[in-house]
């Protein structure tokens, strides 16, 4: 018993085993031990000092540990709140960097928004929306958004620079130029740059028609993200003009008849050339006979409307000639029909060359007392030839009311009374047939003329003889009365 207590004394003192340290506690904690499975040679303590020491060295062993322990807590505190730190300047870097990110984005995205809306395209576009819309006018309305908020607008002055004769109205040609905008798209081409001022030129177009220019000048300039160079453009005034094909109008007429060209009195000014009518020489000696001018009006763009009026005031008939520029001519009567589609500008003109309007003296009906008047002096004019008029042996007394006083024909026949009317053989039954008053010609109140033809038939020894006539007669009023002054 006494050997067991001592063994028990002996292990107590001697230095506990390495896994008898306080730290691996745990781990003998995880087993189950008995008192009996403990080593049984400790030695049992020998007097009270040495059981004090052993209490006191447990006791140092526990604040050790105590101590180790709290360092231990201490210094994971430390860290704990050393990585708190940490995950927040990580969060705010990242929401710094999320703030930047994003501004430069938006930034970005503004940037390109500025300089994509920049672009003249956008402001030729609206100009494009605004014809289309509203047509050409005094002015035409530009807007350009440069941020998809603000908008700025132009009210751009359109410049009609139609080359237009006395007759043509520039206006009309824009009315043309509308009607054609209905139809056909609005298209723009641009065609020039000026590196010297940076201005940029547009060419306008109606479907095909080259109608007009305009020139954006830039306004000021900028730069975006250190990359982008961005100009405002502004629009300088819209310039209208015609293309340069036209043609030209002539027109003859007798110099008493008036003309006009849609509507408006043709000038002298537009004359070019007059003369006198060569069959109406003897007519002038004693009433006021017309002649003949031409007319030339160069410039036309449309088909124009041409009315020719008489010396009365009637509107009188004319032949239409177009000449185009292959020489080849057509001729036509008034009024024409043509399928020329006069709503395209230009149409008209880039089918010709050049329109002859001719117009000669009226030749309207012949009145029947009129018609009377000049068989009863051409049948006895004849009829005096042949000694078939009483009195023409006499004299010339029976056809002096035919002719003017001082009439060379007055002259003639008193010399062939004299000569030669003593050769006419007798004849019998003479009358007249095959009648005709044609090509009554009116060249103004105091002169006309018309074509007589009739066959006088005469029975000579027992046969008819046949003498034809078929001549032009002039007359002219002399003292209310009319007098043959030519025959052709």
């Amino acid at each position: 018993m006494a050997d067991s207590i001592k063994e028990k004394e002996t292990e107590k003192n001697s230095p506990p085993k390495w896994d008898e340290h306080p730290r691996r506690k745990n781990k003998r904690s995880e087993a189950s031990f008995s008192y009996d499975d403990l080593p049984q040679d400790i030695p049992a303590p020998d007097d009270e000092d040495d059981s004090s020491d052993i209490f006191s060295d447990d006791r140092e062993e526990e604040a050790t540990v105590s101590a180790t322990e709290a360092e231990d807590d201490s210094q994971t505190r430390s860290e704990k709140k050393r990585s708190s730190v940490m995950w927040i300047i990580y969060a705010v870097w990242c929401l710094i960097l999320a703030a930047g990110m994003f501004y430069t984005l938006d930034y970005a995205k503004k940037s390109l928004t500025l300089y994509e809306a920049a672009r003249p395209e956008h402001l030729m576009d609206s100009l494009a929306a605004s014809v289309s819309a509203d047509g050409l006018s005094d002015h035409a309305v530009l807007s350009k958004s440069m941020d998809g908020k603000t908008t700025i607008s132009y009210n751009v002055a359109v410049n009609n620079t139609v080359s237009c004769n006395y007759f043509e109205n520039p206006y009309t040609y824009v009315a043309q130029l509308n009607n054609l905008l209905d139809r056909e798209p609005f298209t723009y081409e641009k065609t020039g740059q000026d590196f010297s001022t940076g201005a940029l030129t547009y060419a306008l177009y109606a479907g095909d028609l080259h109608f007009g220019d305009i020139k954006l000048l830039p306004d000021s300039s900028y730069t975006k993200m250190k990359l982008l160079t961005m100009t405002d453009w502004v629009p300088e005034s819209i310039t209208i003009f015609k293309e340069p094909a036209d043609y030209s109008i002539q027109i003859e007429i007798p110099d008493n008849f008036t003309v006009t060209v849609n509507g408006m009195p043709v000038p002298d000014t537009y004359t070019v050339s007059e003369k006198e009518c060569s069959n109406l020489e003897f007519c002038e000696k004693y009433v006021s006979v017309p002649g003949t001018k031409t007319i030339l009006i160069p410039s036309f763009q449309d088909e124009a409307t041409v009315d020719i009026k008489d010396s009365n005031g009637e509107s009188a008939e004319y032949t239409v000639e177009e000449v185009a520029e292959n020489n080849e001519s057509n001729t036509e009567k008034q009024p024409a029909d043509r399928d020329i589609d006069t709503d395209y500008p230009g149409r008209y003109a880039s089918m010709v060359d050049q329109v002859n309007y001719s117009c000669g003296f009226p030749s309207p009906k012949m009145p029947e007392d009129l018609k009377n008047t000049v068989l009863d002096m051409t049948e006895n004019y004849s009829l005096f030839f042949t000694r078939d008029l009483p009195g023409s042996t006499a004299s010339i007394d029976p056809i002096r009311y035919i002719f003017p006083e001082d009439s060379e024909y007055l002259k003639l026949a008193e010399t062939y009374r004299r000569q030669d009317m003593e050769i006419i053989v007798a004849h019998s039954n003479t009358h007249f047939t095959n009648v005709t008053v044609d090509d009554y010609t009116v060249y103004n109140s105091e002169c006309f003329s018309c074509r007589v033809a009739f066959e006088k038939i005469m029975t000579m020894y027992g046969k008819e003889v046949v003498d034809d006539t078929d001549s032009v007669y002039y007359f002219v009023m002399i003292d209310g009365e009319w007098k043959i002054a030519d025959i052709r």
